[in-house]
């Protein structure tokens, strides 16, 4: 370190599942070489063994008050509940009617909205994590952004290309040097 500055790692970890552990472990490496360690993330749960000097930073309450998750239930979910519920007093053909809207409403969720935004959610994302939690972090100190699956790819390239000194991978690699 010769007095400077400890080096910063951000692991960028959206949606790590399996990955979780290995970017646990991962932190806690950097953490014992000295280096400051941030933890950018949209899942809310499973973080329970990072180590406390690591800082979390967590996406998923931003993501969910975005309006494209919001509008997909209002239209799918509420609105069709809405139109229902007075029918629903009609006893069994009510009941059977409600079912019906439950079932639909299930499959337009799975099967239309799930797929797409399977596909609009790390840009989502990376939106989100430039907007909300990469303002709190310097930039100018991070020497390594390590991603650890695919909905983080869309933000570590914006990271790369807006700071090209940063060593920007997939690569879970211990080491705070670049590779050549």
């Amino acid at each position: 370190m010769n007095g400077e500055r400890p080096p910063r790692v951000l692991l960028v970890a959206m949606d790590p599942d399996r990955k979780r552990k290995n970017v646990i472990r991962l932190a806690a490496h950097f953490l014992d070489e000295g280096a400051h360690v941030d933890v950018l993330t949209a899942e809310r749960r499973g973080w329970g063994k990072l180590d406390e000097r690591a800082r979390l930073h967590r996406l998923d309450q931003a993501e969910a008050r975005h309006p494209l998750p919001w509008l997909e239930r209002a239209v799918v979910v509420r609105a069709p509940r809405l139109v229902v519920r007075p029918l629903a007093r009609l006893g069994r053909p009510g009941a059977v009617l409600e079912r019906v809207r439950g079932r639909l409403s299930s499959a337009v969720h799975r099967r239309l909205f799930l797929p797409f935004y399977r596909h609009v959610r790390p840009l989502l994302l990376a939106r989100l994590a430039r907007r909300k939690v990469l303002r709190d972090i310097d930039m100018t100190q991070v020497v390594r952004v390590v991603v650890a699956d695919r909905d983080g790819v869309p933000l570590a390239w914006r990271l790369a290309r807006r700071h090209p000194g940063v060593t920007v991978t997939t690569r879970m690699d211990k080491s705070l040097e670049a590779r050549s």
